[in-house]
């Protein structure tokens, strides 16, 4: 009967379902966290233009997005180590979510969209806690596959998102898109309270551990490869968040594109992605030398963000975008591999949360400087100038990798 207390007996057994599930609970979980951040960011530059912002502006919300990620993921990392604790976080992360997706339902003043986009960049910054609670579930032999599952239900998640918020958009709104984060970040949240985890018990000197600990993430850079890595990472978010992830929206709605076809376009992006991710992370390593890789991601993201101005077709952009996809999956994929290679294995998690935290910087500054010189000149300048960046990355890639 209600109000009658819950047996021990039937408590543990609650849990022990909860345990034999933990899994796929979580893996259900990071799909519809994804998915709570995404179902708008396909056109937040037209939306903000709609409401009277100037590009700058634009460029800074947009931005705001990495530089809350980038401010918290190294502090975040740091305190769930000292606390021993990843699902605290994790909740921590949705109630930013649910947060976040009200302020920008509510919100017509661009100002108030620029502190609840950045409390979107709070929530996602609560990432690393999904990802190592997840690989904590399995022995590390099984490492790449379970890392394979999750960024499967990430990938989903928001591409799935994209095309939902888009399509949405188109037949009642932009902001119908945020209702739908709303209603997607709320029983998200209810079910980030079933997640499990094995708390590790505290250790004698675990005071001077966190001390240890918190020098060694703040001299981790030191390493050549972290450190050279991590500013190319930064880099290649600088080039997308200029561009497929801040003002080719833009571009594509000048062009006479629909919402949803701003949806279609994102996914277009997205979906090369995760193929160049998968072969580049596995057959195209066997031929090819990792730093090759690299430049020539970033290469052809270089030369097809050039032809951006040229573009003057919605089929064309389609193309554009999926090839230049390719690039930004390369990039990021042998990066992603390479930053750690060097770092002993009891610092990985500081040299990670460093990489993150320093690619995080490229997320603010790619939007805000192709804002910058779209209000200064127009946007197709801005698109040569940030393909001028890629190509010389290219070669950067070269001679220090």
């Amino acid at each position: 009967m209600i109000g009658q207390p819950v047996s021990p007996a039937a408590a543990s057994a609650w849990k022990s379902w909860l345990q034999a599930r933990r899994s796929p609970i979580l893996l259900t979980l990071v799909g519809l966290f994804w998915a709570s951040l995404y179902t708008y960011p396909t056109f937040m530059s037209p939306y903000l233009t709609e409401l009277g912002s100037s590009p700058l502006m634009t460029g800074l919300v947009i931005g705001s997005y990495g530089l809350t990620q980038t401010i918290l993921r190294l502090p975040a990392g740091i305190l769930s180590d000292h606390l021993r604790n990843k699902r605290l976080f994790i909740i921590a992360g949705l109630v930013a979510s649910v947060i976040s997706a009200t302020g920008l339902y509510l919100s017509r003043e661009v100002w108030l969209i620029l502190v609840f986009r950045g409390l979107a960049g709070v929530a996602a910054a609560m990432w690393v806690h999904f990802t190592t609670l997840y690989l904590s579930y399995f022995p590390v032999q099984d490492t790449p596959q379970a890392m394979g599952r999750i960024s499967f239900s990430n990938n989903l998640g928001t591409m799935a998102a994209m095309l939902a918020g888009s399509f949405l958009a188109q037949i009642k709104g932009w902001r119908y898109a945020f209702l739908l984060a709303i209603i997607i970040a709320v029983p998200s949240l209810v079910l980030s309270l079933a997640v499990q985890e094995e708390r590790p018990h505290a250790v004698p000197g675990g005071e001077t551990r966190s001390r240890s600990s918190l020098r060694a993430a703040l001299s981790i850079g030191s390493d050549r490869t972290l450190l050279w890595t991590s500013i190319l990472a930064l880099l290649a978010q600088l080039v997308a968040f200029a561009t497929v992830s801040g003002f080719v929206p833009q571009y594509a709605s000048d062009l006479g594109a629909s919402k949803f076809e701003l949806g279609l376009l994102s996914a277009f992006s997205l979906l090369p992605r995760a193929l160049a991710a998968l072969l580049g992370g596995s057959l195209l390593a066997r031929w090819f030398k990792l730093r090759s890789l690299v430049a020539f991601g970033f290469a052809l993201t270089g030369i097809c963000t050039a032809l951006l101005p040229l573009t003057r077709d919605l089929a064309w952009l389609f193309a554009n975008q999926f090839i230049g996809g390719i690039g930004i999956g390369l990039q990021m994929t042998i990066l992603l591999a390479l930053c750690t290679r060097t770092v002993p294995v009891n610092r990985k998690a500081s040299a990670m949360g460093f990489f993150q935290s320093v690619y995080g910087i490229g997320m603010v500054a790619g939007p805000t400087l192709i804002g910058f010189l779209a209000q200064q000149f127009n946007l197709g300048t801005g698109f040569v100038m940030i393909s001028g960046f890629s190509l010389l990355t290219a070669v950067l890639a070269i001679l220090v990798l």
